[in-house]
């Protein structure tokens, strides 16, 4: 059974490219911002691991994780967060928030990949 990955990210041409190389190891749904990526959890679509975006219009990454960490349902789901590379503060913030991973951009989508399969097993 292939695992699902939700892909959370504004930028429409990273998150079709990543996406397209994710797709290699996982069945990837994607969102465009926190408030989408909700409202498709809502609806019923579990993903095994959450990939969000740091910096996002209508809902960052904090305020979704936050949302996911406060909820019944979508607390355990693993997320890892990308953002900034020399960003120190942020990736503490993120961590207090529960994300299992910070991941700064520029990255490496194979390493990325590699980073997911390890939070999965």
């Amino acid at each position: 059974m292939t695992r699902r990955l939700l892909l959370v990210e504004d930028h429409e041409d990273l998150r079709r490219t990543l996406g397209c190389y994710l797709s290699q190891c996982f069945t990837v749904l994607s969102a465009a911002n926190g408030l989408e990526a909700l409202t498709r959890l809502s609806k019923g679509e579990f993903p095994d691991i959450i990939v969000t975006d740091s910096s996002m219009p209508e809902m960052d990454g904090a305020t979704l994780l936050y949302q996911l960490r406060s909820s019944g349902l979508w607390s355990d789901i693993p997320v890892l967060v990308l953002g900034a590379a020399n960003d120190d503060a942020e990736r503490l913030r993120f961590k207090q928030l529960g994300a299992h991973a910070y991941f700064p951009k520029p990255f490496s989508p194979g390493l990325l990949q590699e980073k997911i399969l390890d939070l999965l097993d």
